[in-house]
């Protein structure tokens, strides 16, 4: 019982998430609605709100990409 407990507070250690809140503005600091926000390299993503808020969980080492048309 002690061993399992063991492995599964291990893997969770491993896959450990972060919260990435931020606002996404353009030049003249107006808030960019409907702007995508992806983690690079895979399909994990978002879109900002009418205030150009988003909120993504990413791994630490992750980069996130913007764009906006």
């Amino acid at each position: 019982m002690t061993l399992v407990c063991l492995l599964l507070t291990s893997t969770s250690v491993f896959a450990q998430t972060k919260t990435v809140t931020g606002t996404v503005t353009d030049a003249a600091n107006e808030p960019l609605i409907g702007a995508s926000v992806l983690v690079q390299g895979t399909s994990t993503g978002t879109i900002t709100d009418m205030d150009g808020n988003f909120s993504i969980d990413v791994n630490p080492n992750q980069i996130l990409t913007i764009s906006f048309i």
